[in-house]
């Protein structure tokens, strides 16, 4: 039986889905730490994604590079039906990816950003949580040095938040 997490944005969307899930062999898990997969649900901006392997849904698929991009292992569409959805689910939670192949293609193929060691450094500390003061204590330099390399990270890296650095393939 695998545990999911649900995130979406209507309570009664939720509740319906859970059960719906439920009656597919599939058991709802309230946190993501007890979780094999999560699904979330993307409006106007993806939610960084959970600690484990998630599925989103996406309004547009404008938004399926970009959600690979974050971490996520898989993008659906809300008029994809159920049966697809369960079916994602279980092949995500079993470690394999569930997107398009042309979005794969193309996220495989870009280039990975040119950081520099200290950039890394900088950005993997970020990721963690630490502040910029934590940080530049952490590696004896200046906090203004620290925010000139995240603002270098975040523009080679083409992201806007913190939060989305730890899910940033050339990090790891």
């Amino acid at each position: 039986m695998i545990r999911v997490w649900l995130n979406l944005a209507l309570a009664s969307q939720q509740e319906a889905l859970a059960e719906a899930l439920k009656a597919r062999g599939f058991q709802v898990a309230e946190h993501p730490f007890n979780a094999q997969v999560g699904l979330l649900e993307a409006r106007w901006e993806l939610p960084p994604p959970p600690p484990v392997p998630a599925v989103v849904l996406l309004q547009n698929g404008e938004q399926a590079t970009q959600a690979l991009r974050l971490g996520y292992k898989g993008y659906l569409y809300p008029e994809q039906g159920l049966e697809v959805l369960a079916q994602a689910l279980r092949k995500v939670a079993e470690g394999e990816i569930w997107a398009e192949r042309r979005v794969v293609a193309q996220v495989v193929g870009e280039p990975i950003p040119q950081l520099s060691p200290r950039e890394k450094e900088v950005a993997a500390l970020a990721a963690l949580g630490l502040s910029n003061k934590e940080i530049a204590q952490e590696l004896g330099i200046s906090e203004r040095t620290v925010k000139a390399h995240l603002s270098a990270v975040f523009q080679k890296a083409g992201v806007k938040r913190r939060s989305q650095l730890a899910h940033i393939r050339f990090l790891t």
